[in-house]
């Protein structure tokens, strides 16, 4: 099974053709002019219904924002240093996908100029959608790992698609959200909504940029499939590191309950993911901060990825 969700095909509607005529007798001069005034005011609603329908949706045809509250997103953030260092990379019952070097000739560093810093600074693109389970999943790990980095002083809250498979994943989304690091910079697009009012195709949000767009095109299957993780042009992940399987059935409190317990077969899938993430990031930041990257669990990532940090 793919590892990578897609985006529907959109679905259009029959037109309509022309109605029939049938001969009649010919009516007086005085109705006729009746008939254009009763034709014109039909015409005036039209004009007023057609500027309604270009105005901007209101909800449930718009994204709204649902915040995640502080103690869930306390709750991921100091996961223990001890569990990242259990779990190392283990996870056999649901199997880890690692991210890759990248090996495209001509890649060119990702990195983003911080003024306030004076320093550039690696960036994080994950390119996701918010109806697609995959996406759902790998948003886990990656939370957990720029955790470790930096703070998220706003994350939102999502469901993966109720009629895709792994339906209604608990997740996070990362639109309009809001994170500080002073080690790596964090871009996230969420293509499309997990919202799908007419039946046909779920709502844009966010488009790429310029950079962003070379991304997609150089490391994802293709500008439909959801999730692409891309660690500063040097470490990708086209997919999901595991099966959304293991998190089905279960809320955002309950999925971030579960990550102090080491044995459990969802932490190690998501810790296991987490320390990878934490491994690539490491690789491209200097190995900062040092307490992070030169800890147990990502020194086994590091094996894992063929990664020799500095001594």
């Amino acid at each position: 099974m793919s590892s990578t969700d897609f985006e529907p095909a959109p679905v259009s509607a029959p037109e309509a053709g022309p109605a029939p005529t049938s001969p009649g007798r010919r009516l007086p001069r005085r109705y006729v002019a009746f008939g254009v005034i009763i034709v014109a005011i039909a015409l005036l609603g039209t004009l007023v219904l057609v500027r309604d329908n270009y105005s901007p949706p209101s909800s449930p045809t718009t994204e709204t924002f649902n915040a995640a509250p502080s103690s869930l997103v306390n709750t991921v953030a100091s996961v223990p240093q001890s569990v990242y260092d259990a779990v190392g990379v283990s996870s056999p019952d649901s199997p880890v996908t690692p991210l890759q070097a990248t090996t495209k000739a001509g890649n060119t560093p990702m990195w983003e100029a911080t003024v306030t810093r004076g320093q550039r600074e690696p960036v994080v693109f994950f390119y996701g959608a918010e109806f697609a389970p995959y996406a759902a999943a790998q948003r886990w790990p990656l939370v957990l790992a720029l955790s470790r980095f930096g703070t998220f002083r706003r994350i939102g809250l999502a469901q993966s698609s109720t009629t895709a498979a792994f339906a209604n994943i608990s997740t996070f989304t990362f639109y309009d959200t809001y994170y500080t690091s002073k080690y790596v910079v964090l871009e996230p697009i969420e293509r499309y909504s997990s919202l799908n009012p007419t039946g046909a195709r779920y709502l844009s949000l966010q488009t790429p940029d310029g950079r962003q767009r070379s991304a997609v095109a150089t490391y994802a299957s293709s500008a439909t499939t959801f999730p692409l993780l891309d660690v500063a042009n040097r470490w990708v992940l086209n997919g999901a590191s595991f099966a959304p399987s293991v998190l089905t059935g279960l809320s955002q409190d309950q999925i971030a309950g579960d990550l102090s317990a080491p044995a459990s077969p969802l932490t190690q899938a998501v810790v296991s993911a987490a320390n990878e993430i934490t491994a690539s990031i490491c690789a491209v930041d200097g190995q900062k901060p040092g307490g992070v990257c030169y800890s147990r669990g990502v020194l086994e990532a590091d094996a894992a990825l063929g990664i020799t940090p500095p001594a």
